[in-house]
């Protein structure tokens, strides 16, 4: 936020016009008195949204140049110093990775933009969404295994940490696997995230992963998918073949469904 009133004050300084009236709404935000702002200040309307403003108190408007000057620090660090530290990103990335060889979690890390990684990696790299999921190990593994008719052993499960796995950081190590997929929410949420590593992983792209009797599980699902998010969703048409279908799918079924369900071993049967 400081950067910004900063923005707004040094314009007042040189004189430009302004949109006075959201100076004011940050101004009060950050904890300035509604008071000492009409004495420090003179507006004149323009037009909409634009005032030529005049400094009355020339020391009062010289503190406030002073208190929201952005911070000479750089990156997230110099953002929190300004009061915005979601501004900017993480400067480095971490990774969570659990095997049935190594069920203890393994973690990675950047150093400087480079990848520290404890051990090898498995040849099938599978992110997971939720930590229900990668949590379960001995459920999640046997299951993507089945759909994938492959060895458990061969499987690298990856935390999602929600978008954290989106990093372009990431992109080093994720490319690295032969095979990489994403087990996601059935929903706008794991569509996105899977759009975002189809774009950083544009080489290589990753396969959504879902169960062969998904439209069974998403017709037996209590998640709507509101009637909003049906327009939105077709945004994400043509990323793959398997999201066009899952769409396609959700769409029928005006449902969306969660990967915790996925720990259940079957669908139960609907009651008549």
């Amino acid at each position: 936020m400081s950067s910004v009133i900063y923005s707004y004050l040094a314009k007042v300084q040189s004189q430009q016009p302004i949109n006075f009236d959201a100076l004011i709404a940050k101004l009060v935000a950050a904890g300035v008195a509604r008071e000492d702002i009409s004495r420090i200040f003179l507006a004149k309307k323009l037009k909409k949204n634009s005032y030529h403003v005049e400094v009355l108190l020339s020391a009062a408007f010289d503190e406030l140049l002073m208190r929201f000057r952005p911070s000479d620090v750089g990156g997230r660090v110099g953002a929190a110093i300004d009061g915005n530290s979601h501004r900017v990103g993480v400067s480095e990335s971490l990774l969570i990775f659990r095997s049935a060889q190594h069920r203890h979690p393994t973690v990675a890390v950047t150093e400087a933009g480079a990848w520290v990684l404890p051990r090898a990696l498995g040849r099938v790299g599978v992110i997971v969404e939720n930590l229900e999921n990668f949590l379960r190990v001995d459920e999640t593994l046997p299951f993507i295994a089945g759909m994938l008719a492959g060895t458990a052993s061969d499987i690298e499960l990856i935390s999602g940490s929600g978008n954290q796995v989106t990093n372009k950081l990431n992109a080093n190590v994720l490319s690295q696997f032969d095979e990489l997929y994403c087990l996601f929410d059935v929903d706008m949420g794991g569509l996105r995230m899977f759009a975002s590593l189809t774009a950083l992983l544009h080489e290589k792209p990753p396969v959504f992963l879902v169960p062969p009797d998904v439209e069974k599980r998403l017709a037996q699902s209590k998640y709507a998918l509101t009637d909003q998010q049906r327009q939105e969703v077709i945004k994400y048409q043509g990323l793959s073949p398997e999201t066009d279908q899952l769409i396609r799918f959700m769409r029928d079924s005006s449902r969306v469904l969660e990967q915790e369900t996925y720990l259940v071993t079957a669908v139960c049967e609907e009651r008549p």
